[in-house]
């Protein structure tokens, strides 16, 4: 069986750093996601915000969460290369 994951890089920030000061203060972390956690065909945005509900439960373990996380900013999601 040949399962291929797609990486995505998620920049984020904390909430608490001052917002978007050159880019100083933005992390990066890379989330792995299965190919049915992001059907290609269903749009950029869904697939973007599912990538982004499974950042929020590895870093704050909150289920279904997206924009609404305690302590992290997501500022930027892309395929990693």
């Amino acid at each position: 069986m040949k399962r291929n994951l797609i990486v995505y890089k998620v920049e984020y920030a904390l909430k608490s750093d001052p917002y978007n000061l050159n880019g100083r203060f933005i992390k990066t972390k890379r989330i792995v996601m299965a190919p049915y956690e992001v059907p290609q065909k269903t749009g950029y945005w869904l697939n973007h915000n599912n990538v982004e509900k499974k950042f929020f439960k590895q870093m704050e373990g909150k289920e279904n969460c997206t924009y609404s996380g305690d302590k992290y900013r997501v500022t930027r999601v892309r395929k990693a290369r």
